[in-house]
């Protein structure tokens, strides 16, 4: 029995890229959102200076009022690279791209590249989205050879299945802007940094974290509705207390390796750790790089007696919710109909 139609999950990368722009330009683009109308603070940049240096400068003068903001804006402008030392009259509120114009207006000009990596991507998918950028120097063999020489965070298991892809939603998902002479090792180590930072704003424990993110990847492979994200999160809580097997399509087919296709009944009886029909609990990874959103459903799920959902809108990608199999059934029957029929809902009459 499907827990899910697989949420379409091809429909899930052109509406991911729009999440991740988004997203970069609520967090990362104008954090300080004044302008540069505050009093004037003087702020001396040594030489030698990293970006995290300089952010902490920044923040202890008073001149960033958003910090998470900043740091998440000088691990992905390429201009943070390119901070001149010396000493700046600054003002309080200024936003973080007229910090930046600021303290780099006097140097040189650097050949750049930027490259969006959409929500709900693997580590294959998002390697090719790199080295497909436009003016990437980078091609997905060096990069995945550069990736066998980072780190993985101390919070990923030690042990994993001998087959498992150990950072697999783990290069985190945005629009970034790096150098183009940025070597691979540390343009996929700043990927995982990321992650690293997207959990420690979750405010949640470090032995938590792998959890979290593995639950969040179901969910980012799961739901098209961002809404309903918490929602499906407490599906997945649900289920897991009441020790049922998630049945979640997403795993079926990360488990045979394709993504944007249909999953049939046979395919569930398919050998793998991280098929979820014929295993209990959660994969032993994730499935894909969650988004922020997708993370704090997973850390917050809401508070619902649901056990199961399936698509009632066609078009949107809308879920049924329900606590009773006798619904679920009900509401699969509604959902066969409109897929066969390729467009329609019953959203209202689910409800």
């Amino acid at each position: 029995m499907a827990l899910s139609t697989g949420s379409k999950v091809f429909a899930l990368v052109m509406l991911s890229i729009m999440g991740g722009i988004l997203y970069v330009l609520l967090q990362a683009g104008d954090g300080n959102a004044q302008g540069g109308a505050g009093d004037v603070i003087t702020v001396e940049i040594p030489e030698g200076a990293a970006a995290d240096q300089v952010g902490d400068i920044l923040i202890d003068a008073g001149v960033v009022d958003n910090a998470l903001s900043f740091q998440v804006k000088v691990r992905t402008d390429a201009r943070a690279q390119q901070i001149q030392p010396g000493t700046y009259d600054l003002r309080a509120g200024m936003s973080n791209d007229e910090i930046l114009d600021r303290l780099t207006e006097t140097a040189e000009p650097i050949e750049v590249f930027s490259v969006t990596i959409p929500e709900g991507l693997t580590v294959a998918q998002t390697l090719e989205r790199i080295a497909d950028a436009d003016n990437s120097p980078f091609k997905v063999k060096q990069l995945r050879k550069a990736l066998a020489g980072v780190a993985l965070p101390s919070w990923v298991p030690a042990k994993l299945p001998k087959d498992a892809e150990p950072f697999e939603g783990l290069l985190a998902p945005n629009t970034y802007e790096f150098r183009a002479d940025i070597n691979a090792q540390e343009l996929l180590n700043l990927l995982v940094t990321e992650t690293d930072a997207n959990l420690r704003a979750l405010d949640i424990d470090t032995d938590e974290y792998y959890r979290t993110l593995t639950i969040a990847s179901l969910i980012e492979r799961e739901v098209r509705v961002r809404e309903e994200q918490p929602i499906v999160s407490s599906v997945i809580a649900n289920r897991l207390d009441d020790d049922q097997r998630l049945q979640i399509d997403a795993t079926v087919l990360y488990a045979k390796g394709e993504a944007g296709t249909r999953v049939l009944t046979s395919d569930t009886d398919i050998e793998s750790p991280w098929n979820t029909y014929e295993v209990a609990g959660l994969p032993p990874t994730p499935i894909a790089a969650p988004g922020q959103s997708a993370l704090e459903a997973a850390a917050n799920p809401a508070d619902t007696d649901f056990l199961y959902y399936v698509v009632c809108d066609f078009d949107t990608g809308e879920h049924a919710f329900s606590a009773s199999f006798e619904q679920q059934q009900r509401n699969a029957a509604r959902y066969r109909e409109i897929r066969d029929a390729q467009s329609g809902s019953y959203c209202d009459e689910a409800a």
